[in-house]
């Protein structure tokens, strides 16, 4: 509104903001509790009621957001992968800049994967063949964008980007934790001569 040549809010602006920030707050509880449902008892455990729970928000408030599971599992998936790709990014450019090689970055990246984030990695393989049962899909070429910087052609991105997945889901569910060495040797033989 224009009073005396400034610019002043519309008396219903601030609500307005405020709405939207709460909106956005209550869509990342959401988000979280549901990532947390998930890892915690898997995905048969993730309905509307327990994620309005863990995020300590009304039913009729997760069911506004997100009127499907469905929904939320892609969102929470999709979350899921931009993280995973800006820690993947991350060490790459380490990578890059020369802070380390490119065996030690991707060592460090599957390792963690493998061990401290297991959970969250097994979770979202989990919520991945969910939604793949139900004719809907996650894509996520992040991964393979950043294998591709180093100067593999896409089918061999694709190649090592499947390889690793592939070794993290073994290896984060196998009987003994797997070492730090042995991702090492892994991820060196699946690299071959990008090194």
């Amino acid at each position: 509104m224009l009073v005396d040549g400034t610019i002043e809010a519309s008396p219903n602006e601030g609500a307005t903001d405020g709405r939207i920030a709460r909106g956005e707050a209550s869509r990342e509880a959401i988000l979280a509790a549901a990532a947390r449902v998930i890892v915690d008892d898997g995905v048969d455990a993730l309905t509307h009621r327990a994620v309005a729970q863990a995020a300590g928000v009304s039913l009729a408030r997760v069911s506004y957001h997100y009127p499907k599971i469905d929904d939320l599992m892609v969102v929470a998936a999709t979350r899921y992968l931009e993280t995973f790709d800006v820690r993947l990014r991350d060490l790459a450019e380490g990578a890059r800049a020369g802070h380390r090689s490119l065996v030690e970055a991707c060592t460090e990246f599957l390792f963690e994967l493998v061990t401290v984030r297991s959970p969250d990695f097994l979770g979202m393989v989990e919520v991945r063949l969910a939604l793949h049962r139900r004719g809907r899909t996650v894509d996520d070429v992040g991964v393979v964008q950043v294998v591709r910087s180093f100067g593999a052609d896409e089918q061999l991105a694709l190649s090592i980007v499947a390889a690793m997945f592939g070794f993290a889901v073994l290896a984060a569910t196998a009987a003994r934790p797997v070492t730090r060495s042995e991702v090492r040797t892994y991820v060196r033989s699946i690299l071959g001569g990008m090194t």
